[in-house]
């Protein structure tokens, strides 16, 4: 598979540091909502924050259904994978949403590819998707990428009915 210079550039740290994309995301127009929720964007750190996003992550997807089947090592290597960018939103000190994402060069285009957006269940339904599909979005037009693409269990009715909701065109 071959990386356009776009996609190269946007991977390098330097290029798009985790500074830069937080600007990205505090310049949205977002209600005083979000305010106290919005965590910083930024490669992962502390085991603490990595705790945090895999207990999310199992609590919300280990029961649905997939062919793939439930392989924690495989999904960790992905969601921890070095070219990984996180978009953390916390509250009190406690990881309520996140999404995972990676630029990179999918059939052809350049992509902001959205490998994760998980939120707490008691937090669902309070704009917090909306937010980070908005944050996505600002981020992939700010970088040139073609498109925001994300993959979707089809056991997932719930996050099926948001993307639609969302624009997305869900294809089975």
């Amino acid at each position: 598979m071959s990386v356009s210079s776009l996609v190269r550039k946007a991977n390098k740290n330097i290029e798009a540091s985790s500074a830069q994309l937080l600007n990205i995301v505090a310049a949205l127009d977002f209600t005083t909502t979000f305010v106290d929720y919005l965590g910083q964007l930024r490669e992962l750190g502390s085991k603490k924050e990595k705790d945090a996003i895999w207990m999310l992550f199992k609590e919300n997807m280990q029961k649905l259904k997939s062919s793939f089947g439930w392989d924690p090592k495989s999904k960790m290597e992905e969601l921890f994978n070095p070219m990984s960018r996180f978009l953390l939103i916390e509250s009190d000190d406690q990881l309520i949403a996140f999404s995972m994402f990676r630029f990179e060069s999918e059939e052809g285009e350049d992509v902001l590819y959205c490998y994760d957006l998980q939120i707490q269940r008691l937090q669902q339904r309070n704009g917090l998707g909306s937010f980070l599909i908005q944050a996505l979005v600002a981020i992939a037009t700010a970088w040139r990428m073609e498109k925001v693409v994300l993959t979707v269990f089809k056991a997932n009715h719930s996050a099926i009915k948001f993307y639609e909701a969302s624009g997305y065109d869900v294809r089975m």
